[in-house]
C-alpha cells in the first residue's frame, strides 16, 4: 500500500481548564503498521512515532441530537455527533468534563440558528457522586458565562466508561525515505518533530546487487527493496529511546541470505 500521513488530533479543550492522564502514562503510537510493507517514493515518510497518553473516556452507544431548557425555561436543540468524548477538564466543584474530538458537536434554537461560537463546547458531565448531565457551554456566544445543563435520560443512547490515547505535544519521530545515493545504497532520514524546530539526521545504509539492505534507524528496524523510483520498505521493529545503529550489510557473497521483500 502507498504511504499516507494520518493523525489523532483531539483538538477540543474548555478555556482555563487543565487536562490530565492516568497517572502520566505514556504509550507510542506508529503509523505504520509493523511487519507492513510500504510502497514510497522520495521524500515520502514511511514511519512515524508519537506519545500518548491514556486518557479517561466515554463511548457512547450512537451519535444523538436532543434538546434541553434554555432561557426562560425555552429548550433548544443540542447533538453530539461522535460516539467517543474524552476528558478535558475537572471544574473546581468537582465535575469532569469529557467532549467529543474534532469539535464534533452543535447547539442551535429554532429561530437564532447556531449557538456557538470558537471555544463553546457540548458534551458530557459526570459529578463528585457519578451523577451524569449533558451540557452546553456557550459562553463565547452569549458573552456571559453560561453553562446549560440536563440529566442523561434513560431514553437517551448508553454510556459506557473507556480509555483513548491521546495525543501529547511531544515530539513526532519520523523516518523518510529520500532515494537512492549512488547506486547501492539507500538514503533515509530521521526526523524530529516538536512544536519548536524539526532536527534532520540523514542515513545511508548499503543496498546488495539486487536493491535489497536493512537498515536501523533510533531503534526502528526495516527492510528495504529499492529500485531508481521509488522502494517497499518493511518497519519489523519501533522505534526505542536508543539511537540506534545500522546493521550489518546485507552479505555479498550470498544473496540469498539478504532478507526476502
Amino acid at each position: 500500500m502507498r504511504a499516507s500521513l494520518f493523525a489523532l488530533i483531539l483538538c477540543a479543550i474548555i478555556p482555563g481548564g487543565r487536562a490530565s492522564a492516568l497517572d502520566d502514562q505514556t504509550v507510542k503510537l506508529t503509523r505504520a503498521p509493523i511487519g507492513t510493507p510500504i510502497v514510497v517514493t522520495p521524500g515520502q515518510e514511511f514511519y512515524a512515532q508519537v506519545e500518548a497518553e491514556p486518557t479517561p473516556a466515554y463511548h457512547l452507544q450512537a451519535p444523538f441530537k436532543s434538546t434541553m431548557p434554555g432561557t426562560m425555561g425555552l429548550p433548544f436543540g443540542f447533538a453530539v455527533d461522535a460516539d467517543t468524548l474524552v476528558f478535558v477538564y475537572e471544574s473546581p466543584s468537582g465535575w469532569d468534563y469529557f467532549i467529543p474530538p474534532n469539535h464534533q458537536y452543535r447547539a442551535w434554537h429554532s429561530l437564532l440558528g447556531s449557538v456557538l461560537r470558537d471555544g463553546d463546547t457540548v458534551g458530557l458531565r459526570v459529578g463528585p457522586a457519578g451523577q451524569k448531565e449533558w451540557f452546553v457551554d456557550n459562553s463565547r456566544y452569549a458573552r456571559q458565562p453560561k453553562l446549560w445543563t440536563r440529566p442523561i435520560a434513560p431514553t437517551d443512547p448508553a454510556l459506557k466508561p473507556t480509555e483513548v490515547d491521546f495525543i501529547t505535544e511531544q515530539a513526532v519521530e519520523r523516518l523518510i525515505y529520500l532515494g537512492l545515493s549512488g547506486r547501492d545504497r539507500a538514503k533515509i532520514r530521521f526526523a524530529k518533530v516538536t512544536a519548536r524546530r524539526t532536527k534532520n539526521v540523514d542515513f545511508t545504509f548499503p543496498l546488495d546487487a539486487e536493491g535489497r539492505g536493512v537498515g536501523a534507524v533510533n531503534g526502528a528496524e526495516f527492510t528495504i527493496k529499492a529500485v531508481r523510483t521509488e522502494a517497499v520498505i518493511t518497519v519489523i521493529k519501533a522505534m526505542t529511546s536508543d539511537v540506534g545503529r545500522p546493521l550489518p550489510a546485507p552479505p555479498t557473497q550470498n544473496v540469498g541470505a539478504a532478507p526476502a521483500i
